[in-house]
């Protein structure tokens, strides 16, 4: 999509050149024809090139609108890019989160760990009902989801997709 955004930006951006230089050439001609265009000929001349500059202008005010879409849109694409994870990157947890820690301490492990030690082991009491059920749900939603987490067929028990086994998120 954006390939085809910056495709249509360029054609555009050159379609303005063109209506400028056509704009620019039909001004020049006006001035050279002088003041003493208001006889004849000429004064039929200079009405049409008026005309015909009118409507350059006219285009060269769509192509400058039409310009600023285009790069609106391939702005927007570019930001839609930068928000998906670069080759190699962690996908999905903000660095620093309370989940990012929570990944970090199960894969150091290298297998699935119960809610209570996932609590302990990132510094959280597992007596704490509030925090325990808070992370027990975000932790389950992200398992359902099939992001990051898996929920493991014993009970309070997660690991991560990349530990996935044939049992977890069965159920």
């Amino acid at each position: 999509m954006m390939e085809s955004e910056n495709e249509a930006l360029q054609k555009l951006e050159a379609e303005l050149r063109t209506v400028r230089a056509r704009a620019g050439a039909f001004r020049e001609t006006l001035t050279a024809l002088g003041p003493g265009a208001d006889e004849g000929a000429t004064l039929t001349v200079s009405r049409r090139l008026q005309d015909k500059l009118k409507r350059e202008q006219a285009s060269l005010e769509e192509l400058e609108a039409g310009i600023v879409d285009a790069r609106g849109r391939v702005s927007a694409f570019e930001e839609a890019l930068r928000l998906f994870p670069k080759e190699g990157e962690e996908v999905e947890l903000r660095p620093g989160s309370q989940l990012a820690d929570v990944r970090r301490v199960v894969k150091e492990k290298g297998v699935a760990m119960t809610l209570a030690e996932i609590l302990t082991a990132i510094g959280k009491s597992p007596d704490d009902v509030k925090v325990r059920n808070s992370l027990r749900g975000s932790l389950a939603k992200y398992a359902q989801d099939g992001r990051v987490f898996t929920k493991e067929e014993a009970p309070d028990t997660f690991g991560l997709i990349e530990f996935r086994s044939d049992t977890a998120n069965k159920g």
